[in-house]
């Protein structure tokens, strides 16, 4: 499969909701999304450049594009985090910790190496700009969401897509990788990895679930080590191959895929902004997201915090956060009446992350 990644906003306060979106492909759907995007939106407003940009659209090329992606199989993952509540003071607190978690179990049996790097990694994170360490937490939620979902998903109905992952993100600087998106990719694994310590990935545990081409490709045994138990072997998956052996960082001028998934973005971040309130919204940016009912209420995007609750936020456009929750696709597929999730697939660990009725979830 082929996942597509963009953000909407500037992650700061006087800008409100910003957000990080996914746009998942099966691959032999790609190059169909692609042709069908260009020519359908030949006559379609642009930015100079001749980009799309979602900014000068409205809804009804949302709906569009939001039906020919569904036609072609697309899923897409949604996270967002309201910059106008978050305090100075709660951010740079979840940012040290992040900086101490990196040096905390760093001992003398560490090779010298090692130990130089990861104290290097943290001197980097530390000189980051908060705005792009909130985009770095967000990331993090997004890539595991989307590697969990797409893989319950499509073990279902196309178990060949999970033989590769292909992610291709829009670059800050078209000639360069950052210093920013150098420092995700060095740091994604051993975060991923953390995850499964206390959330590992899940599974059907149903025979109908093929995952003999994810396991074919990506699994295997690994001796887990831990700061103060003994060390053991584990069964996982290697998410190197998963994420970082096949990241793309590209010009959004040269993919209407990327475009698409600004438009997504865009719109979703409007909606959270309150600056449109069309219900058609809700439910086109709901239509390729899995469909979540947790305590009773739908919500399917991820929506964050990192030092406050924010949950009043909520208050205006919590029918529209579960009308969007309702339109999605479902996980299981028709007539399967219940699934056990329980077979562990992965180490990996990400910020304490969850989704919850109408309310932003704390990443504390």
């Amino acid at each position: 499969m082929e996942i597509f990644i963009d953000e909407a906003g500037q992650f700061t306060k006087h800008t409100g909701w910003s957000a990080i979106c996914a746009l998942t492909l099966p691959h032999r759907e790609v190059g169909q999304a692609r042709r069908k995007i260009s020519y359908s939106t030949k006559d379609w407003p642009r930015a100079p450049n001749g980009e799309l940009k979602g900014g000068s659209l409205d809804v009804d090329h949302l709906r569009k594009l939001s039906d020919l992606l569904f036609e072609r199989g697309a899923l897409l993952h949604l996270s967002a985090i309201d910059m106008g509540i978050e305090s100075d003071e709660g951010l740079a607190v979840h940012k040290n910790l992040q900086c101490e978690s990196m040096t905390r179990n760093l001992t003398e049996e560490h090779h010298p190496d090692v130990i130089a790097r990861i104290w290097e990694l943290r001197r980097t994170l530390e000189r980051m700009p908060m705005q792009l360490y909130v985009q770095t937490v967000l990331m993090r939620d997004l890539v595991a969401s989307v590697i969990e979902d797409t893989t319950l998903y499509f073990s279902q109905r196309r178990p060949q897509e999970l033989a590769i992952f292909e992610w291709t993100i829009d670059a800050k600087d078209p000639l360069k990788v950052t210093t920013h998106e150098q420092w995700w990719l060095d740091t994604v694994g051993p975060l991923l990895e953390s995850r499964g310590r206390t959330k590992p990935l899940k599974a059907l545990a149903d025979p109908s679930a093929d995952y003999s081409f994810f396991d074919k490709s990506f699994s295997l045994q690994k001796e887990l080590w831990h700061p103060h138990e003994e060390r053991k072997v584990v069964d996982g998956y290697d998410i190197r191959k998963v994420v970082i052996d096949n990241i793309n960082f590209v010009d959004s001028r040269t993919d209407v895929l990327i475009q698409s998934i600004d438009i997504f973005s865009n719109f979703f971040r409007r909606l959270l902004n309150e600056h449109v309130s069309d219900p058609e919204v809700a439910r086109c940016l709901g239509r390729n997201q899995i469909k979540r009912k947790i305590d009773g209420n739908y919500q399917s995007a991820s929506l964050l915090s990192l030092s406050c609750d924010g949950s009043e936020r909520f208050d205006s456009i919590g029918g529209l956060i579960q009308l969007m929750g309702q339109s999605g696709r479902p996980m299981l597929l028709p007539k399967r009446t219940s699934s056990k999730r329980g077979n562990i697939k992965s180490q990996v660990k990400i910020d304490s992350v969850g989704r919850s009725k109408a309310a932003p979830v704390r990443l504390g």
